[in-house]
């Protein structure tokens, strides 16, 4: 039997290790394949070398198997700081940034960190600083794009006899 390759496996490993850490299930099925290797009677070093991982590492998870079962192998919960804004609000917010700055008085033409960060306050109460007003835009998918400004003095030979490449 022909041995069967990957096309471009760099790019496919990264892909797959994305996914991994991407999501709970992931991480969790991605320990339990090692320990499997582990039970299998697979050196750790050996498994270690072979997923990319710290002899510790893997030793740790073993370990959390041999104590608590397989829930050793589950992430504790993370849970960090709470949010600011209820999804109720998020929702409304996601459907304020649809509309646009204009349709609530602002003369900017788009949304950006400080324009969303006074709009939360006016709006909800809620005071957010500018970096978290940007993460926010990005986590309900938008990016920030500015419009270019042309200058309105110059003509189209000008502009073009200024530029360095044809």
């Amino acid at each position: 039997m022909r041995p069967i390759k990957i096309k471009n496996p760099e790019l496919v490993a990264a892909q797959i290790e994305d996914e991994i850490r991407k999501r709970p299930e992931g991480r969790y099925f991605h320990r339990l394949h090692i320990v499997l290797l582990l039970a299998r009677g697979i050196s750790v070093q050996k498994v270690a070398e072979l997923y990319g991982k710290s002899v510790r590492t893997v030793q740790r998870w073993a370990k959390a198997v041999n104590t608590h079962g397989l829930n050793g192998l589950i992430d504790a919960p993370r849970p960090g700081r709470p949010t600011r804004l209820t999804p109720e609000q998020l929702e409304e917010l996601r459907h304020d940034l649809e509309q646009g700055p204009s349709a609530f008085g602002f003369t900017q033409g788009f949304w950006d960190g400080p324009l969303l960060s006074h709009h939360i306050k006016e709006k909800y109460g809620v005071t957010l600083k500018v970096r978290r007003c940007q993460a926010l835009l990005h986590q309900l998918g938008y990016t920030l794009q500015r419009p270019r400004t042309k200058p309105s003095v110059a003509s189209p030979e000008a502009v073009e006899a200024f530029k360095k490449t044809p």
